[in-house]
C-alpha cells in the first residue's frame, strides 16, 4: 500500500489547487513561444505505445505563440487554458504530471514562455500526462464524458444514488467512475467511505438509502478539506508554485493499513478492489 501512495494521481483537490494557483498567475499573460522537448506529451499514446493525436510538437507550438491567457478552468481532473480566440489548452496531469508557473524546469516535457520571461513547465516523470488543444471546453470529449462535480452547485444526490444503487460494481469501483461524478480518486474515497462506514468491497446496488446522502456529505466534506489544505503530497504533487500540499497530515486511513484504526483501535486492512489499492476498518465499516 506504501507504493502506491507514493505513485498516488492528483485528484479534484490537487487538480483545484492548481486551477487556483494558475487563475491568479496566468490571465492576461501573452505567449511568445513555445518547446516541447517531448512530443508524446502533446500527442498522447494508445495501445503499443501509439500516438493518438497527429499533432508534431512545431504546430502545437504555432497555436499558442501569439495567444493570450483569459481564464483557468477545472472539471473533474481536467485543467483547461482558455485563450483570446476561444480556444483551450487541455492537461491531464495522470500520476506525476506537474504545471509549475515560474522559472523554467531543465526536465520539463513542455515549455510555455510569456513576453514577461516567465513560464509555465509541464514536468511528467512517469510520462502519461498529456497537453493537447480544443476548440473549445465544453465540447471536448474528455470534458463531456464526465459526471457531475460533486463540489458543484449541479449535483443531484438523489439521482446519483439511485444510479449508484443500480451499479452491481463494488462501492469503491462505482466511486471511481469518472461518468457517475468527477474527480474522485483511490485516497478521497478511501477517506469518504471510512466516515461513512461504509466497506470497500460492497456492491453499490447493497447500499440502503440512508447510506447514500451520508456518503454524499462525506465525499464533499474530504474534497473540501483536500482544496482547504492545498492537496495530498506523497512523492510527486506539487502546486503550480512547486511546493507540496498539507493535506496528507487530515487522511484517516489512505495509506495506514496495518495501523490502529482512529476511531475504534481495530487494525486497519488493506485490500485490492478491482486491482486497486484500498484501507478500511473492519469494525467501523461494513
Amino acid at each position: 500500500m506504501g507504493r502506491r501512495c507514493r505513485n498516488s494521481v492528483p485528484e479534484l483537490p490537487e487538480v483545484e489547487t492548481v486551477r487556483r494557483d494558475l487563475a491568479a498567475l496566468l490571465p492576461g499573460r501573452h505567449v511568445a513561444r513555445v518547446e516541447v522537448p517531448d512530443a508524446r506529451a502533446v500527442q498522447g499514446f494508445g495501445p503499443g505505445g501509439r500516438a493518438r493525436r497527429r499533432v508534431t510538437p512545431a504546430a502545437f507550438a504555432t497555436a499558442l505563440i501569439g495567444r493570450t491567457a483569459r481564464e483557468v478552468l477545472r472539471r473533474g481532473k481536467y485543467l483547461g487554458v482558455r485563450w483570446d480566440d476561444g480556444s483551450v489548452l487541455m492537461v491531464h496531469l495522470r500520476m506525476t504530471g506537474q504545471l509549475i508557473f515560474g522559472s523554467p524546469r531543465p526536465n520539463a516535457r513542455a515549455r510555455i514562455f510569456f513576453t514577461d520571461g516567465t513560464c509555465l513547465s509541464f514536468c511528467d516523470t512517469r510520462r502519461f500526462g498529456e497537453l493537447w488543444r480544443a476548440a473549445n471546453w465544453a465540447d471536448d470529449p474528455a470534458v463531456r464524458a464526465l459526471g457531475p462535480e460533486p463540489l458543484g452547485d449541479g449535483w443531484d444526490v438523489a439521482a446519483w444514488g439511485r444510479s449508484l444503487r443500480r451499479c452491481g460494481a463494488r462501492v469503491q469501483s462505482a466511486l471511481l467512475d469518472q461518468r457517475r461524478l468527477a474527480g474522485l480518486g483511490n485516497i478521497y474515497v478511501t477517506e469518504a467511505l471510512f466516515l461513512s462506514g461504509v466497506r470497500p468491497t460492497r456492491r453499490a446496488r447493497a447500499l440502503r438509502p440512508a447510506e447514500i446522502p451520508v456518503l454524499a456529505a462525506n465525499i464533499q466534506k474530504v474534497l473540501n478539506q483536500g482544496v482547504a489544505h492545498r492537496g495530498v503530497s506523497f512523492r510527486d504533487y506539487r502546486d503550480a508554485r512547486g511546493e507540496r500540499g498539507r493535506a496528507r497530515e487530515k487522511l484517516d486511513v489512505y495509506g495506514k493499513a496495518g495501523r490502529p484504526c482512529p476511531r475504534c483501535g481495530a487494525t486497519l486492512r488493506g485490500v485490492k478492489v478491482n486491482g486497486r489499492g484500498t484501507v478500511f476498518c473492519p469494525q467501523c465499516q461494513k
